[in-house]
């Protein structure tokens, strides 16, 4: 064999158990309570857990914020993060400067082979939805994009699709079987409020979360929800801030409609009081954090089941963006955290009872996997899926300082923060690329994932 892990106590939906796992070329060919197998790496996970690789469905590597302002971590430096979290599957997006989708998507592929340490997909950003772009689509399908992402704000940035164009795209979509990850806020409703505010000379980071408060991301995930009942489409709304928001997809899924949520880990850690902090404009990201109220609601949420996924919504901005700004208007939104998404679960949720090992499993890695193509080569260990795991010392703890953590950011908005576990190792197809915080593989070892969805 290529790699046999000894001692660990493999994690999966049913339980925890102990359990040797051996691979061959990147796949796992056995499980078994003892592997007397030679091979060529023996790891002694020493019994800690052994736990699915995290897909993090969401991240922003080496996004562009207006005219000449891009994210700190690059493919090279995010990937790098990600994987001493644990992260072993990334998809980024492609964000169309062009009308060419199919060219956009092979110039972003070609920058992500060059850097990314694991393996990774690509979500298309759509912000047109003719004829032409259809086409297009249909092409991209071929090449194993099968989701796609729209926004319901963002008009001035060139972003924001329009009902009947959102409509259009399900109902192709719901054809195609592809997955439309939605961003949900009311346009309108935030121009009048930041336009109230600015002319109040209300300018101060507390006022992005004020002039963004949850009825706002609800009435967006309430009109996402009924398209994608009528056009039958399967929908993801990414980064739910709000107990509200959530609630409106937990209503609509009991109505049989096809809707997921997404939420982040700054979301279960943070609320709006940060923003009164003098360095708020650090924790500035869209939608903002909220209430208290809030952060308990997604946690329960997580909970019960309505929670289907936790990505990070990495994208950060060194301190240099984003405290240079005097208005919370012009401050770039974003924050790291793919890092810290299977931390913050095991320490926060798990060791404290607010969710099972099990609902980590599930919304880390299972739940992705089917979501975006990817089960059942990715999201599970089992014999004929891709070597992708992660040990985690349940016993350790790690401060998430920006000392301890690997992104090219120069802060962490964790840096107060102390979590009960640690990742002591990460393997991707059955290399091992990441030791005691230490990468060991190279960049551009991370493979394209041609990704196409079925009906689980």
């Amino acid at each position: 064999m290529d790699l046999v892990v000894k001692n660990c106590k493999l994690v999966d939906l049913t339980g925890i158990y102990e359990a040797c796992v051996g691979v061959e070329k990147g796949v796992v060919v056995k499980i078994a309570k003892n592997i007397d197998e030679k091979a060529d790496l023996t790891y002694d996970a020493k019994g800690s857990l052994l736990m699915p690789g995290v897909i993090d469905g969401h991240v922003h590597f080496n996004l562009k914020y207006g005219a000449n302002t891009y994210t700190a971590d690059d493919f090279e430096s995010g990937t790098t993060a990600a994987a001493c979290g644990g992260v072993t599957t990334i998809i980024d997006f492609v964000s169309p400067e062009t009308n060419n989708y199919v060219e956009e998507f092979s110039r972003r592929k070609a920058e992500a082979e060059q850097g990314s340490h694991v393996d990774f997909g690509l979500h298309m950003i759509v912000v047109d939805s003719g004829a032409e772009r259809l086409k297009q689509l249909e092409q991209l399908l071929a090449d194993g994009v099968c989701s796609v992402k729209i926004f319901t704000a963002y008009s001035r940035r060139g972003l924001m699709l329009d009902d009947g164009a959102i409509l259009r795209l399900m109902r192709f979509c719901s054809a195609k079987n592809m997955l439309v990850l939605s961003h949900c806020e009311n346009e309108h409703v935030i121009n009048y409020l930041v336009e109230e505010f600015l002319s109040e000379g209300k300018v101060e980071p507390i006022y992005h979360s004020l002039s963004r408060p949850d009825y706002v991301e609800a009435e967006a995930v309430e009109r996402i929800a009924l398209m994608s009942q009528v056009s039958g489409c399967e929908s993801l709304v990414v980064h739910v801030s709000s107990k509200l928001g959530v609630w409106k997809i937990a209503e609509a899924r009991k109505a049989g409609v096809r809707i997921h949520a997404e939420t982040c880990p700054h979301y279960l850690m943070f609320t709006e009081d940060v923003y009164r902090r003098k360095d708020g404009a650090r924790f500035i990201m869209s939608p903002p954090l909220k209430r208290e109220e809030d952060r308990q609601g997604l946690w329960d949420a997580l909970a019960k089941g309505y929670v289907s996924t936790v990505g990070s919504d990495h994208a950060c901005y060194n301190s240099a963006e984003k405290l240079r700004h005097s208005r919370f208007v012009d401050v770039p939104g974003g924050v790291a955290g793919t890092e810290v998404i299977a931390m913050i679960l095991f320490s926060e949720g798990v060791s404290k009872r607010r969710i099972g090992i099990d609902r980590m499993v599930e919304t880390t890695a299972l739940n992705p996997a089917k979501l975006y193509g990817l089960y059942p080569r990715k999201g599970v260990v089992m014999v004929g899926s891709d070597a992708d795991f992660y040990i985690l010392n349940p016993r350790k703890k790690t401060k998430l300082t920006r000392e301890n953590l690997h992104s090219r950011i120069d802060h962490s908005i964790y840096e107060d923060v102390e979590v009960s576990c640690s990742v002591e190792a990460t393997f991707s197809r059955g290399e091992m690329i990441v030791e005691n915080g230490q990468v060991l593989s190279k960049p551009g070892r991370g493979m394209y994932l041609r990704r196409m969805r079925t009906l689980w």
